[in-house]
């Protein structure tokens, strides 16, 4: 059997692919987001979702505007946490997405 007609590993590929964006590679990436909750605290981590990972950028999520002003003061602590749990420079920054609740409005 040739190497061309031999199975690619699906990982690898991804692995090449998030290399070519400048992305973290895959583990760097799922640890971020499993360990959310360490990297900024269990309450705050209720508020301030880790959303995805652009490049160098994490991504995160807020329901609240007034949250997003927190994630400026927040950043450069944020960073060095997440260098602590996957090395330095892997996570270069922190953009909000403010993503409103869905569902019934409280009208009282």
């Amino acid at each position: 059997m040739s190497s061309q007609s031999e199975p690619i590993r699906l990982r690898k590929t991804l692995e090449r692919l998030l290399t070519g964006l400048g992305a973290p590679d895959i583990d760097s990436t799922t640890l971020v987001m499993e360990r959310w909750p360490e990297v900024v605290g269990e309450e705050i981590a209720i508020r301030i979702r880790a959303v995805a990972v652009r490049g160098s950028e994490l991504i995160v999520g807020v329901d609240d505007p007034a949250w997003a002003s927190q994630i400026a003061w927040l950043e450069a602590t944020l960073l060095e946490r997440i260098d602590a749990l996957v090395g330095p420079g892997t996570i270069t920054a922190v953009r909000v997405r403010v993503e409103p609740k869905t569902g019934r409005r409280d009208l009282s």
